[in-house]
């Protein structure tokens, strides 16, 4: 092989090795999105409707979801891409605002630009009370 084509192998190498750095680092950014629309929060045997939901998606894979009805409920967690579809993101609920917690499962859905939420469902239960929470949301 000759010094230009090894050259130009290196090249084509690293240039795919920035990309996928890229990628990655595009697909941790921190995203904020909100959405106004319908749906239900159920806490125990209470319902409240979800007017609005926001979803912010920290680069460090930590997860902050509102849900605004009646009562605002803040909920933390983690986050993570869903396989092969980018605008499906997979969260763990961690907490919440009550020094007891929540403990839960769901997935959001964005548009492509990442900047709404189109659809959002939640299930989980308190630590404490062990009341059952579960919130589906979808936007207008």
């Amino acid at each position: 092989m000759t010094y230009g084509r090894k050259l130009s192998v290196v090249a084509v190498v690293v240039m795919l090795g920035a990309m996928f750095v890229i990628a990655a680092a595009q697909e941790n950014q921190s995203r904020l999105a909100t959405a106004n629309g319908q749906g239900t929060l159920r806490v125990g045997d209470e319902r409240f409707k979800i007017s609005t939901v926001i979803v912010k998606l920290l680069d460090d894979r930590k997860a902050e979801i509102t849900l605004v009805s009646d009562i605002s409920v803040f909920l933390t967690g983690t986050w993570s891409n869903h396989g092969e579809a980018p605008e499906e993101v997979d969260l763990e609920v961690t907490g919440g605002a009550s020094p007891g917690g929540l403990e839960g499962r769901g997935k959001v859905f964005l548009t492509s630009d990442g900047k709404s939420v189109t659809r959002l469902s939640l299930k989980g239960v308190s630590r404490t009370t062990k009341r059952a929470l579960e919130a589906n949301f979808e936007s207008k």
